[in-house]
């Protein structure tokens, strides 16, 4: 259905997306105000304490202190977030933060995902997930719960020192042919060990894509994923848009494997142009920068955009990006077909 879109005039192409209303808004329109509502959680004596000064507080290990209150029993194996210390940040965004603690007896070094909106249903998911993929390789792993005082709840799970985003800056001269499929490789065979375990991303970036210093890659943040037994009966939650799928962006609710394979397309281009390769402001401008660049789906105009970065890619490796970058998503690559590619035949080096 997707592919009917997509033809010479670009004028009725677009036209499909005039009107649409945000599928969300970080703010509240103008003139509408939201009451929050009135969350706190008890001290040991069985008081209330207000939001406003609980969330100002930290407690021994310098984790702030959560504002909203669930019950332990729901993690019976969970442990105080006291057992850890903060030894910094290492990233936070609209959903929460993470940081870099030492579990106090041991030493060990890990990482420690907070939520802003506590024990939110995609938390919830997310550490159930983890704890299913555990041992899987190229997927990150989960190492316990953690609870504050207020029964906040933090996710502790192996540390790595950078993501794929921040590795990729740091190579200003761009990423070597073998250094690109040695990553992709590894991208592959986690997302194809997900899909093998009915689990759909829906929000991979280089940014959700761990490197360790020995070059070793894997994958995390399933706050988007989800498990589906049947995957084109599950409603699709919403990716970042430069990685976002074009049937997503045409509307198409159910989820599907296809649409990690999309994104892992859009960060092998990445890798190569050492620049995101679809990088709209709005789902309307994300649909032009793929017609743009893709056109009808050919491999020219593909290899015409990638050819104009100093590092170029063999025949096999534009056919491998042709497969990942596909309009249908029924004919789009799957990860057991991209592992196979004869792009990965040739000898890598580290």
């Amino acid at each position: 259905m997707a592919t009917q879109i997509f033809n010479n005039d670009s004028n009725s192409y677009l036209s499909v997306f005039r009107g649409r209303k945000a599928a969300c808004r970080s703010k509240p329109p103008k003139g509408i105000t939201i009451k929050k509502p009135n969350i706190c959680c008890s001290d040991s004596n069985g008081k209330k304490r207000k939001p406003e000064l609980q969330s100002a507080a930290t407690n021994d290990a310098g984790f702030k202190k959560r504002r909203v209150c669930y019950s332990k029993d729901e993690f019976p194996d969970c442990v105080s977030v006291d057992e850890y210390r903060s030894l910094g940040k290492i990233s936070s965004g609209s959903y929460g933060v993470v940081y870099k603690v030492e579990h106090k007896k041991t030493g060990e070094i890990m990482a420690m995902k907070e939520e802003f909106n506590g024990l939110s249903p995609s938390t919830r998911a997310e550490i159930d997930i983890l704890k299913s993929l555990g041992g899987l390789p190229c997927i990150v792993q989960f190492k316990e719960v953690a609870v504050d005082e207020c029964d906040g709840v933090y996710v502790v799970m192996e540390y790595m020192e950078t993501d794929l985003r921040r590795y990729m800056s740091f190579r200003r001269d761009g990423l070597a042919t073998s250094e690109v499929k040695r990553l992709m490789k590894q991208l592959i065979e986690g997302v194809k060990f997900l899909h093998q375990n009915k689990v759909v991303h829906r929000d991979l970036k280089p940014a959700n894509v761990l490197v360790s210093r020995g070059g070793q890659l894997k994958i995390c943040d399933f706050g988007l994923s989800a498990r589906v037994e049947v995957e084109e009966e599950e409603e699709c939650k919403v990716g970042t848009l430069w990685y976002r799928a074009p049937e997503l962006l045409l509307g198409e609710t159910r989820g599907s494997f296809s649409v990690d394979m999309w994104a892992v397309g859009c960060i092998f281009a990445e890798m190569v142009l050492k620049e995101v390769l679809f990088k709209g402001e709005s789902e309307e401008d994300q649909l032009h920068e793929m017609y743009c660049i893709l056109g009808h789906p050919s491999a020219k105009n593909v290899e015409s955009s990638i050819c104009s970065a100093n590092l170029m890619l063999s025949r096999d490796g534009f056919d491998l990006l042709k497969g990942l970058l596909c309009y249908d998503p029924d004919k789009r690559m799957t990860a057991e077909m991209a592992l196979n590619h004869a792009w990965f035949e040739d000898e890598i080096t580290s």
